[in-house]
């Protein structure tokens, strides 16, 4: 299976077949039937006389670069898994104090059509979390219409009308604590009972954390340091769902007071200066690989929202984790029998991941199972979420020599 940058559907699952006893050969030999399911992929094939749904030997196979041969001790058979596009948690961050009008009056103009549209267009699994002072505000006020929220806001209802890809945190921040506030209603309950653990609560484990920082930045530090300070504090958070020192999982964007680019609705990148007000916001931008936007651009916030969708859906890898595939019908998987095979996308000798009992036996060529979920371990995951061109396949039925946890 190739594991490509298509966006907007389920890459579909192929299978392969390996029978059993007499194929009807003349010379009463046992036969193999394979059937192909992508370019230069096919199943694991080798013979037994095992009687189908005991345990079997432990199998000399070939994976997906099958040779047709038999070996006379097992017969695997191999499926290609459904896998999806890695889901996305967009936090989108709004100073509300008086000076950010207009910003926030092109937030709510744009962030349905010209972001949540783009993202759910692409198939990505995403969600959208604002965290801003929900009406009626002390000072400003956001509220996000339908069909992202459940409301039009007018006049908004008294509890933010979240749906399935739309939650909201109603929390005040200004300039001068932005930061902070990111880091305290992580666990901090909302007003209105829909976090009660923060808006941790509403972080997927397994997604691609996109930060969208919105603030004139006046009082906000321009020392690096405290940007830096700030990425140290968000690994650090428990659960770590941005990820561990050394493995960041969130890309942090800010749209603050700063000179605008040439065009103007043109990204500041990682490695352009640092300027304007609010050093240390824009530091996480760098650190952490995204970019930066100025405010005074509110009124062509259309394109720079377009701008951030769609770089958020350029990014986003297949995920590291996936079912274990449905069999064919009548028969049953083991998953102490499963093996994953990658074939990488530039040529090269065939891989074989094994199993292990779970994350914290994590092995560079490995996977665990868990709740009938597949997941491949760290290095793994990075070998294949690099690798465009990549192929997977899950073989089974045969013995491989894994021992389950006790």
């Amino acid at each position: 299976m190739r594991m490509g940058r298509g966006r907007g559907f389920w890459i579909g699952a192929g299978l392969v077949l390996a029978a059993c006893g007499n194929g009807g050969r003349e010379d009463g030999s046992e036969s193999t039937v394979g059937i192909t399911i992508g370019p230069g992929t096919s199943g694991t094939t080798e013979a037994s006389d095992e009687t189908a749904g005991m345990r079997l030997d432990v199998p000399a196979t070939s994976g997906m670069a099958d040779d047709g041969q038999t070996t006379g001790e097992c017969v695997s058979q191999s499926l290609e898994p459904e896998l999806q596009l890695r889901p996305v948690d967009v936090l989108v961050v709004v100073d509300t104090s008086n000076s950010m009008a207009a910003a926030i009056d092109a937030v709510e103009a744009s962030i349905n059509d010209d972001f949540a549209a783009i993202l759910g267009a692409s198939g990505i699994p995403y969600q959208v979390i604002v965290a801003g002072d929900y009406p009626p505000g002390e000072q400003l006020d956001i509220c996000i219409t339908a069909p992202l929220s459940g409301t039009d806001c007018n006049p908004p209802p008294a509890v933010p009308a979240v749906t399935d890809v739309y939650e909201h945190y109603d929390g005040i921040t200004g300039s001068g604590a932005f930061l902070n506030n990111i880091v305290a209603w992580y666990s901090a309950p909302d007003p209105h009972g829909l976090a009660p653990t923060g808006y941790s609560g509403w972080l997927r484990e397994d997604s691609l954390k996109v930060i969208l920082a919105m603030t004139d930045g006046t009082s906000a530090s321009n020392g690096t340091a405290d940007g830096d300070a700030f990425d140290q504090q968000l690994l650090s958070l428990v659960p770590p769902l941005f990820g561990v020192p050394g493995d960041r999982q969130y890309v942090f964007h800010s749209i603050i007071s700063m000179a605008p680019n040439m065009p103007p609705t043109a990204p500041w990148l990682p490695g352009d200066p640092l300027q304007g007000s609010g050093q240390s916001i824009q530091q996480v931008s760098v650190i952490s690989g995204g970019w930066r936007f100025p405010l005074s651009e509110a009124g062509s916030f259309d394109v720079v929202f377009q701008q951030i969708a769609q770089g958020v859906v350029d990014v986003v890898p297949i995920s590291c984790s996936f079912q274990i595939p449905e069999p064919p019908p009548g028969e049953t998987i083991d998953p102490d029998t499963v093996e994953i095979d990658y074939q990488p996308g530039g040529g090269g000798p065939l891989q074989s991941f094994h199993q292990v009992t779970g994350p914290g036996a994590c092995e560079p060529d490995a996977f665990y199972i868990s709740g009938g979920v597949i997941f491949l371990c760290p290095e793994a995951c990075t070998s294949v979420q690099s690798d465009s061109g990549a192929a997977l396949d899950v073989r089974f039925g045969c013995d491989v020599g894994y021992e389950p946890a006790g």
